[in-house]
């Protein structure tokens, strides 16, 4: 048995929930779809996410730049390129209707301005460095000035602008990763971008790198102190797996050297890994450990996480991706300026469309809109208050944190057991007490675990089925809620006491109304 206590009258401080300052999604063409904007709105409305990010949103599919054409160039035949906005203006309107912002990334690259073949993904998003950076930074600049002449210049003074995409994951040359070119390269396109948005104003915001791995961020950061280059925010990506990689993981999966047989070697025994293999290799909260490192390299500069997630693969689906998110994003709060986990919903094409309702998709929200495990973590982390309890407990697989609500007349303790996959973990049984309450009326306790508000357990239970009826999607939906339920507690006048035991995996909400 664990025994937490909780003095009500101890010092607290500003508990910010920055991990709904942004949520990822799949490429900009999937944001025309109705029922991606259905399930965006919705996650809007309970999660709280703020802004959106896209890769894609200058894919040829997106048509915002293209070639010369006679036919539809009219009576400006002599321009190079063609530019349309209209499918960018569609989304960022439809953002902008149900009061979200888009954390703009700014790639890929439009084939009529690259400089080699590099393509990724199905939809073959161009990847290789321009033929002409003064021209990308002319781009950068008329579709900058276009979002201010469209949506006012202190609305887009709210937006961000990050250039690329893990830029790190590639090589110059190279048919895979996201970026065609070397590091060398990336900063050029960082410093073309930068220049082209700043032209538009000094005030709109635009950082990098955007990289895999928590890469190149000091170097960066000398690059734009040695040129003058504007650098208002760092961005970078962080998923646990990645540590069983080791601390230099990101050059295994990048060509910026030598592309030479033993490199290759080294990456395809990072591939073949086992599971089992790579999750023995990842210690529990090591996402906190990499945090820490990039705030202290970043200085001042804020810093955002522009793509998180468990990245366990079907498991992501269930409790393990839910205690995962509620203890990184609570062993972060102070660190980072805002997290983007990736992504809101299963509607995502990089590897072609889904087909089956669970499947380790990246989404909170499966390809139904049913809601996972993960977004439930996310539904309780939004009812928090505002003020946190500087008293932490964490003993073996077990954190709990305790927060103020005085809008609602509540102390919140939020209880996650949480281990790294194919370690040890158990249930945990734990004894709050709270002393110094001013009243008290009830004590609830809201769960996520493996019997509570997990869809994926009735899928299973119910034969994986991968097109599902209606009546099973209704099913799967009824599954998939949590609720606030009583429980029992002693009050003595000043002090409650309670007891419950938290499953494996396992998230609980107590909730002590006074």
């Amino acid at each position: 048995m664990r025994i937490y206590e909780l003095d009500c009258s101890s010092s607290t401080k500003p508990l910010e929930h920055y991990w709904e300052l942004c949520v990822g999604s799949c490429h900009g063409t999937t944001a025309l779809r109705e029922d991606y904007r259905k399930q965006l709105e919705k996650c809007h409305k309970e999660l709280g996410f703020k802004y959106v990010r896209f890769h894609g949103l200058f894919d040829d599919d997106m048509s915002v730049l293209t070639g010369k054409n006679a036919l539809m160039q009219r009576e400006r035949s002599d321009q190079e390129f063609t530019l349309s906005f209209t499918n960018i203006d569609s989304i960022f309107d439809f953002l902008l209707s149900i009061g979200m912002k888009p954390f703009i990334e700014l790639g890929f690259m439009p084939k009529a301005l690259t400089s080699g073949t590099c393509t990724i993904f199905h939809y073959e998003g161009h990847t290789s460095p321009p033929d002409d950076y003064g021209k990308w930074q002319w781009f950068i600049e008329q579709f900058a000035s276009h979002c201010v002449e469209r949506y006012g210049l202190d609305e887009v003074r709210q937006w961000f602008f990050e250039v690329w995409n893990e830029p790190n994951l590639g090589g110059r040359k190279a048919h895979m990763g996201f970026w065609g070119g070397s590091q060398e390269d990336y900063f050029k396109l960082y410093e073309a971008a930068a220049r082209g948005v700043k032209a538009v104003d000094h005030l709109l915001r635009v950082g990098g790198p955007a990289t895999a791995m928590n890469a190149w961020v000091p170097e960066l950061i000398q690059y734009c102190r040695d040129r003058d280059v504007p650098l208002d925010f760092i961005t970078t990506h962080h998923y646990p797996g990645d540590a069983a990689y080791g601390d230099d993981g990101a050059n295994i999966f990048s060509f910026s050297g030598e592309d030479t047989p033993e490199r290759r070697a080294e990456m395809m025994k990072a591939f073949m890994m086992s599971e089992e293999q790579k999750w023995q290799k990842v210690p529990r909260g090591v996402v906190t450990k990499w945090t820490k490192k990039v705030r202290e390299e970043a200085g001042n500069l804020p810093v955002y996480y522009t793509e998180w997630n468990s990245g366990a693969g079907i498991q992501s689906d269930g409790p393990f991706g839910a205690s995962f998110i509620a203890k990184t994003c609570l062993d972060n709060h102070g660190l980072v300026q805002g997290y983007s986990y990736w992504t809101f919903t299963d509607i995502f094409e990089e590897g072609g469309m889904p087909h089956t309702p669970f499947h380790g998709g990246f989404g909170l929200l499966n390809l139904q809109g049913i809601p996972k495990a993960t977004y439930r973590a996310f539904q309780l982390l939004h009812k928090l208050g505002s003020e946190l309890y500087n008293h932490k407990y964490s003993e073996g697989t077990l954190d709990i944190y305790s927060v103020k609500k005085p809008e609602s007349g509540c102390v919140q303790i939020l209880v996650v057991n949480h281990q790294s996959l194919h370690q040890e973990i158990a249930p945990e049984e734990v004894e709050i007490r709270v002393d110094n309450l001013p009243g008290f009326v009830k004590a609830t306790v809201e769960r996520v675990d493996n019997e509570h508000g997990n869809a994926l357990r009735r899928w299973r239970e119910l034969g994986e089925p991968d097109y599902p009826s209606d009546a099973i999607i209704y099913d799967l939906m009824a599954s998939s809620y949590t609720k606030a339920e009583p429980v029992a507690a002693n009050y003595d006048g000043s002090s409650a006491r309670l007891s419950l035991t938290v499953p494996e995996q396992g998230i609980a909400l107590v909730t002590i109304y006074y």
